[in-house]
């Protein structure tokens, strides 16, 4: 007997209109794909020709693309449950086999994939990928065989080459009777079907194999893309109206008219399906650039110079258009006058950050693709190097840096942080810094673009946090090439562009980052004045490094206070000026062995931060310490393991007179306490091995001193019998 539901849905097909939904059409589709009747005739071949010459998906628009796609996807799925349950059915026995799961799916596959002949390529694209894609769901699962998976193979082949059609058909230059007849037989429902297309293909990318995407036309396929992503985003002009649409109420907030033609633009973006899959259009674009320049280098370092200028294009449209637009100014939700402006505010961060993932995905590939894959024509000096890409990265990432603090920013430690913004931002700095000349180049162009707004009228116009973004972009910047830059360019660009921070937390990430660069400063003259092929000259004047040595102590010592330096940052900054004072002056043997310049200079830190102890020691009335002394106390501990053998016996005293100064009562002792759990802590673990012997005597002798019997104390005193040992 007819199966009537069937039938009604071949009547459907064949109609130019239908009255059923295309939630019910693609429910039925994957329904008798994955179970075709018996008597007519039992395979889905026919049902999938019908599907794909019917009149009713001969428009092309995303949802009708996407149910088709879906209606395959799901019938894979349909049918895997059909063939589990007729292996429960018939589990097989000695004279009689099972039902083989997936033999018997790769056989209902090859004649799905019988009714794709001579169909629309777009059409062919949608289903094509969608039976792609439910295969993919499966394989893990059903643990397929190689003939089995040849099937898949054949799979993906369809994909290539509906997909090599599309580009022949929409994205060459026809003639002009081709262009009329299509206009001709078009509608005027039709979306696009150049990113139509590519949407769809993004979906299934990952599961093609790089050997088949070669025989795509690559460079063609990734300009599509590319002006796919450029289209979905406006072309970074969707801020351009915010200045105009934006109003302020008699309490100084923003207000957005829903009306507004910011608002409606932004709603148009948020809204697009190519917004929504940017993800797996940017990944599909990694992987052609990827492909592409691993099997054809020159072509692909053409492609990757195409990308790159579009990403210029985009991003630096939208941070001009970020300084003008007033939810830049908005640093609290009380900023937003209503539901509706925060609506507007919290979709346009969306489109935002969207475009930030979007350029991280891309910049990884291009990373790892010229790292890897040599430009061809490469020149002993040209322009388009592996220099030049990460610059001109890091350039698109800098305009960008305005959505960096959303995570954290490309310095922070946290665990919100983002990885892939790190990932990319470190390494286009190491590629970068691979060449000295690139890297004093570019740190020079980001301190000029600095002092031309702090100077220059932008200071008045550009918002706050915007400034505080891209200083604290350049300064995480600055500190990762600080090794590659000479005297001059430290002196003269660098450390005016640190100064104005280093006393000012207000905006945390540009605070921290300052403090960073300056200790890069430290340790990298250090390194350099410890090389052994370099002799060090004997000079009348010091270097700018040294110079800046006493400024910067005194400056921790005055961000010791609270909201300034955590207790952490506190310590591990005392301890690295230390330990980098100590290097200045080490001779050219490279025997390790410490020298009176660089002993002189390390102790010159150290009497900076006894100074202060005794400051604010003497200012203090009441018996238990502040926790702003507890913290220089602290930070004296912490530069034990810093400073030379030479140094340790003066320095240990100090520590040893500032310990057992403290009573071991009540709120002094558990300072006493912690501070000899962190001594013991530098001894245990940070000292080195030419400190090692003396340190240990110095313990033995004075641990029944510094130990207190009361508290907490207590542990460490458990914990020395086993410091030998461990040591």
């Amino acid at each position: 007997m007819s199966d009537r539901g069937y039938i009604n849905l071949i009547r459907h097909l064949t109609r130019a209109s239908s009255t059923l939904p295309l939630e019910t059409l693609q429910a039925s589709i994957a329904h008798y794909l994955a179970r075709p009747p018996i008597p007519i005739p039992g395979s889905p071949t026919n049902l999938t020709a019908t599907t794909l010459n019917s009149r009713l998906f001969r428009v092309h628009t995303h949802a009708r693309l996407s149910a088709l796609a879906l209606a395959f996807r799901h019938a894979v799925h349909l049918r895997v449950e059909v063939l589990k349950e007729e292996a429960e059915a018939n589990p097989g026995g000695l004279l009689s086999r099972g039902v083989n799961v997936g033999a018997k799916l790769a056989k209902w596959s090859k004649e799905v994939r019988e009714g794709f002949k001579g169909s629309d390529a777009v059409l062919h694209l949608a289903c094509a990928s969608g039976l792609l894609l439910g295969l993919e769901d499966w394989e893990a699962e059903l643990q397929l065989k190689d003939k089995e998976r040849r099937e898949r193979a054949r799979v993906e082949e369809e994909v290539v080459i509906a997909l090599a059609e599309v580009i022949d058909e929409y994205a060459r230059e026809g003639s002009g009777w081709e262009k009329d007849f299509k206009r001709t037989v078009g509608t005027n429902a039709d979306e696009d079907p150049l990113p139509l297309a590519m949407l769809i293909a993004s979906q299934c990318g990952h599961c093609i194999a790089a050997e088949r995407l070669q025989a795509l036309p690559l460079p063609t396929i990734i300009d599509v893309l590319m002006t796919t992503i450029d289209r979905s985003f406006y072309s970074g002009a969707f801020l351009s109206g915010a200045s105009l649409s934006a109003k302020t109420d008699m309490d100084g907030r923003i207000v957005i008219e829903p009306a507004s033609s910011f608002a409606r633009t932004v709603r148009s973006v948020s809204g697009s399906a190519y917004i929504a899959s940017m993800s797996s259009i940017a990944r599909f674009t990694a992987r052609a650039i990827t492909v592409l320049v691993e099997s054809r280098r020159a072509p692909g370092w053409e492609a990757i110079g195409r990308v790159l200028a579009r990403l210029q294009s985009i991003t630096s449209k939208v941070e001009q258009d970020w300084t003008k637009c007033p939810l830049a100014r908005a640093t609290k939700e009380d900023d937003l006058a209503n539901g509706e402006t925060r609506e507007i505010a919290t979709a346009t961060w969306s489109i935002l950050k969207t475009l930030l993932f979007m350029t991280l995905m891309l910049s990884q590939s291009i990373l790892a693709a010229v790292v890897f894959v040599p430009n061809p024509h490469l020149q002993p000096v040209s322009p388009v190097s592996p220099q030049s890409i990460a610059l001109n990265i890091l350039h698109v990432l800098a305009q960008l840096s305005f959505v960096m603090p959303q995570f954290g920013g490309v310095a922070s430690t946290a665990e919100g942080g983002l990885p892939e913004l790190k990932r990319a931002f470190y390494m286009a700095l190491d590629v970068l810094a691979a060449s000295d000349e690139a890297a004093e180049r570019f740190v020079a162009e980001l301190c000029r673009g600095q002092s031309t707004d702090d100077k220059g009228k932008g200071v008045d116009v550009i918002p706050r946090s915007l400034q505080n973004a891209r200083k604290a972009f350049v300064l995480a910047c600055v500190e990762q090439l600080v090794a590659k830059l000479s005297e001059e360019t430290i002196q003269m660009r660098v450390f005016p562009l640190c100064l104005p921070h280093l006393w000012d937390p207000s905006y945390r990430e540009t605070y921290e980052s300052a403090h960073s660069v300056m200790l890069a400063v430290f340790a990298a003259h250090a390194q350099q004045a410890g090389r052994h092929d370099e002799p060090y000259r004997a000079r009348v004047q010091p270097t700018f490094a040294e110079k800046l040595v006493p400024m910067y102590a005194q400056c921790l010592v005055e961000n010791a206070s609270d909201g300034h330096l955590s207790t952490t940052q506190l310590c591990m900054a005392y301890a690295a000026l230390v330990r980098s004072a100590s290097a200045f002056g080490h001779d050219s043997r490279g025997n390790g062995e410490s020298t009176p310049a660089g002993d002189a200079m390390a102790w010159l830190c150290i009497e900076v931060l006894l100074d202060a102890i005794r400051r604010t020691r003497s200012t203090e009335t009441s018996a238990p310490p502040s926790e702003h002394l507890h913290r220089l106390h602290l930070a004296l501990v912490a530069t034990v393991p810093a400073v030379s053998l030479s140094l340790l016996p003066r320095l240990l005293s100090e520590v040893r007179a500032m310990i057992t100064s403290l009573s071991p009562a009540e709120k002094t002792g558990e300072m006493r306490g912690e501070l000899v759990q962190a001594l013991f802590k530098v001894v245990l673990q940070d000292i080195g091995d030419a400190e090692k012997e003396f340190v240990i005597d110095w313990w033995d002798q004075n641990q029944e001193s510094l130990i207190s019997r009361s508290g907490s104390v207590a542990d460490a005193e458990e914990s020395t019998g086993s410091l030998v040992a461990r040591l």
